[in-house]
């Protein structure tokens, strides 16, 4: 079913497009077998595959206009017993086959370009440091004037729970902001603001990212402020973020350094949400809300086609023991660090290499391990450590 479904999209989207499109295609996939040993001792060690394919569409009408749509099929539902009859996957299975990318771009003669449609990172500016991955509805006007372009950008997140019929319950966003240059530099200020009516949750953000070059160093960073607010809940407070990474070539070596900071006021954290992942763990399964990290990786390629990198973390909680509210069901021994809200200080060593077999396809494997502290200053039940292997094709 799942191929038959794949095929009738692809031919519909060459249907219709207009004869005098050009249409270009790129995309990827991947295939991981991993290995996990958790930090839980009730939890036996477990392996698990996941794989992820990805077909970008581009159809450029002409210089001024073109849509893109992105079609990917996830692995999540596909090998589940409840989901697959006669080797296809049906049922929810069929769930993790989705556009998850369309939208259109146009450039009008006054130096405007208008882009929107549905896409990833609502939120996004700057850095990957507080982008959120979860795909919106936005409308984005980008005006190019003498000293740069200003940017404005609407987003909904949901229409709350009477769906389109109540703008009393709709959770929307909205970004202005300007590109520009100085001494040398990228800069991005940014205003953000997002009210979630329905919960009563109103977020102002004030962000400014820099792109540069001192020397041989390549500096990129954000910084924020940020305020939230509600009448009616009770998570209130206002916080700052920083993430500042710098790299540099030395001796055939590649060196980078990442600073990450979110401050704490009570109960709230100052948002890095989930696309910044300075390491395998850290920042991707391990939230990084109102903690501060240090990291360092080193990577080297040793031939054309084998390199290697190794990296090494510290984080540790800016939030006081009583703010954390971890919410434990169950003994430390049998929780599963999986948030800020689980540790007091934590470290994470990660080990990577990978061989290109051909101008397409890499092979790559990598181990990562984590230990430290939980939120009541015990020590972790033991250590985390995740492996995996992995092969990958680029077309």
């Amino acid at each position: 079913m799942f191929k038959k479904v794949f095929a009738a999209m692809l031919a519909g989207l060459f249907i219709s497009a207009p004869a005098f499109a050009e249409v270009k295609m790129s995309g990827s996939y991947f295939l991981k077998g991993n290995y996990r040993q958790s930090a839980v001792k009730a939890i036996d060690d477990f392996r698990y595959y996941e794989s992820d394919f990805e077909v970008k569409t581009s159809f450029i009408v002409d210089e001024n206009t073109s849509a893109d749509v992105v079609v990917e099929a996830f692995d999540t539902n596909w090998a589940d017993k409840g989901n697959i009859a006669g080797g296809e996957a049906r049922g929810a299975g069929q769930n993790y086959f989705e556009v998850s990318k369309a939208t259109m771009t146009h450039k009008f003669a006054t130096g405007t370009t208008f882009n929107g449609g549905i896409a990833g990172d609502s939120d996004s500016w700057g850095t990957l440091f507080g982008d959120v991955a979860d795909r919106v509805y936005y409308i984005k006007a980008d005006q190019a004037l003498p000293f740069g372009t200003l940017t404005f950008r609407t987003e909904k997140y949901s229409e709350g729970t009477d769906g389109i019929y109540n703008d009393d319950k709709d959770n929307d966003g909205y970004l202005l902001g300007l590109t520009t240059e100085a001494a040398g530099f990228k800069l991005q200020p940014a205003l953000y603001y997002s009210d979630n009516q329905e919960t009563d949750v109103q977020l102002s953000r004030v962000m400014v990212a820099a792109f540069g070059n001192v020397g041989a160093i390549a500096i990129e960073s954000e910084f924020g402020y940020e305020d939230v607010s509600s009448n009616t809940a009770a998570d209130e407070g206002s916080t700052f973020g920083a993430w500042v990474d710098a790299a540099t070539n030395v001796g055939g070596l590649s060196i980078n350094t990442g600073l990450l900071y979110s401050s704490a006021d009570d109960a709230v954290s100052y948002g890095v949400s989930g696309e910044l992942c300075p390491m395998e763990i850290l920042g991707d399964e391990v939230g990084l809300d109102g903690t501060t990290l240090f990291r360092v990786k080193v990577g080297k390629s040793l031939t054309e086609k084998v390199a290697v990198d190794f990296s090494a973390a510290y984080a540790f909680t800016n939030k006081d023991e009583a703010d954390m509210n971890p919410d434990f069901t169950q003994a430390p021994d049998d929780k599963e660090v999986s948030g800020t809200d689980l540790f007091d200080k934590i470290y994470e060593i990660d080990a990577n290499a990978s061989y290109k077999a051909s101008d397409a396809v890499t092979l790559s494997t990598g181990i990562a391990y984590l230990d430290g502290d939980l939120y009541n200053k015990e020590s972790l039940p033991q250590a985390r450590i995740d492996a995996y292997a992995k092969i990958a094709v680029a077309f």
